[in-house]
């Protein structure tokens, strides 16, 4: 599938964004529950936060551990 270089998420944890790389590729991940979102482009990534009403100033890091 990829590994998990890194993450970010909201402060309850409840979202959770991670940077997956496999090869040479990279991509995005939302973990939102048991909901996950995979192959995304940051674009993807904020479009989704933002219709969700994330505030993605909000995200911390989170580390690569899911």
């Amino acid at each position: 599938m990829g590994d998990v270089e890194g993450a970010m998420q909201t402060p309850d944890g409840v979202w959770r964004v991670e940077v997956v790389r496999r090869r040479n590729g990279r991509w995005y991940r939302i973990v939102h529950g048991e909901d996950v979102i995979d192959w995304l482009s940051i674009a993807a990534v904020e479009r989704i936060l933002d219709e969700a009403g994330v505030d993605r100033r909000t995200l911390t890091d989170a580390g690569p551990a899911a």
